[in-house]
């Protein structure tokens, strides 16, 4: 659970939902055939992730890999709030 304080009260984040925005914007990137497996950890105050892909053949996987991380970070942040520390793409394979 994360949660973030203002002066109107505490909002509270499960981490399963934040595993489950990340499964969801790496699942619908371009150059991504699948998920072995996505980690969020509470990094301080922040967050990071760690998506371990499956990466369609003839991709860039620098480029995909960088295109994901970012989109990834952009989502959480944009529908949370939270601060995200990192996002590592782990390429596992190529189908």
């Amino acid at each position: 659970m994360i949660s973030i304080g203002n002066h109107l009260g505490t909002i509270t984040i499960s981490k399963k939902y934040l595993i489950s925005l990340a499964t969801a914007q790496a699942e619908s990137s371009f150059g991504i055939a699948g998920l072995n497996s996505v980690k969020v950890t509470l990094d301080g105050e922040a967050v990071s992730v760690k998506i371990s892909a499956v990466f369609s053949p003839d991709v860039n996987i620098p480029a995909v890999a960088d295109a994901v991380s970012h989109k990834t970070a952009y989502e959480l942040i944009n529908k949370t709030g939270v601060k995200v520390s990192k996002v590592e793409i782990f390429a596992d394979s190529i189908v």
